[in-house]
């Protein structure tokens, strides 16, 4: 393998390594899409007529809500 092969194989790494670690970071937004995404979804549900179903989509979002709070805390 050519010296700039080498390189370039060892610059892809490092980007995909970044990206990994930017997704999997834990960061107030992401929980709290979360949380929206299970508000929405008790909504749906509790217009269905599910209200059980509907409240622990609620709880969820409560749940990421929290978390999300806390990480801003500590931030």
């Amino acid at each position: 393998m050519s010296i700039l092969l080498k390189v370039l194989v060892v610059i892809g790494i490092v980007i995909v390594l970044i990206i990994f670690l930017k997704l999997s970071k834990k960061n107030p937004k992401r929980y709290y899409k979360k949380a929206m995404k299970m508000h929405k979804k008790g909504e749906e549900y509790h217009n269905l007529g599910d209200r059980e179903l509907a409240e622990e989509y609620y709880q969820d979002a409560d749940y990421y809500r929290n978390k999300a709070r806390e990480l801003e805390d500590v931030v």
